[in-house]
C-alpha cells in the first residue's frame, strides 16, 4: 500500500486560488528530467501550510505511489535532522528497520533508489534551511518536493517559488464567514 501521509486539507480553506493553479500546474509538470521543487515562503502564520496542504490533496492523483510530509520545525529550537525524516521516510515506502543504515547519506541514497520510477509527492513543511531540505530530494524525475519555510531556499534547485501575501480584505473576509458564519458577517460587516 502506497503511503498517505498528507495531513487533511482544510474544510474552511478558502482564496489562493490563483497560487493553489500556479502551485499544482508546477508540480505536476512532466516537461523535463529533474524533480520539480516548488517552494512557498512567508511570515510564520500566514498560512503556507494550509496552501501547501490544499495544494498536495489537490495534485495526490498525480502521483499513484504515495504521498510523504514531515514536519521539519525550520522554525523552532530543534529542527528534524534530515537523517531521522530519512528512516521514517524509508520505513513508510516499506523499508525494514534492518536494512536502513545509520548514516545519513546512506539513507539519503537509499531514499532516492526506492523513489527511482516512482511518482511520489514529498511535502517538507516549515523547513529551516536548504541543508534541512537538500537530503530528503528525490534524485530522478517522477517525484516532486512542496516546500515551506519562512525564507527561500536559493540554494536550491527550484521549480517555482511563491512569497506567500497577507490575505486581501475580501479574502480575510470571506475566511471569517466560512468558520464563524456568513450569517454573522452579514449582522455586523464593520466589525467583521
Amino acid at each position: 500500500m502506497p503511503p498517505a501521509q498528507l495531513p487533511p486539507d482544510l474544510p474552511d480553506f478558502t482564496g489562493r486560488d490563483g497560487e493553489t493553479r500556479r502551485l499544482a500546474a508546477a508540480l505536476t509538470a512532466r516537461d523535463g528530467a529533474a524533480v520539480p521543487v516548488v517552494t512557498v515562503a512567508g511570515l510564520g502564520g500566514i498560512g503556507k501550510t494550509a496552501l501547501a496542504l490544499h495544494v498536495a490533496h489537490t495534485v495526490r492523483d498525480a502521483f499513484p505511489d504515495g504521498q510523504l510530509y514531515a514536519e521539519l520545525h525550520g522554525a523552532g529550537p530543534s529542527p528534524a535532522a534530515p537523517g531521522a525524516v530519512l528512516a521514517a521516510f524509508l520505513r513508510a515506502l516499506g523499508a525494514p528497520d534492518r536494512e536502513i543504515p545509520p548514516e545519513p547519506d546512506r539513507r539519503a541514497a537509499l531514499f532516492r533508489s526506492h523513489l527511482a520510477g516512482r511518482r511520489v509527492l514529498v511535502v517538507l513543511d516549515d523547513a529551516r534551511d536548504a541543508a534541512q531540505i537538500a537530503p530528503l530530494l528525490p534524485g530522478a524525475p517522477g517525484s516532486a518536493v512542496l516546500v515551506t519555510g519562512r525564507t527561500r531556499f536559493a540554494e536550491l534547485p527550484v521549480a517555482a517559488h511563491l512569497d506567500l501575501a497577507p490575505f486581501t480584505a475580501e479574502a480575510a473576509t470571506a475566511l471569517l464567514g466560512r468558520v464563524a458564519g456568513t450569517e454573522r458577517i452579514a449582522a455586523d460587516p464593520d466589525a467583521a
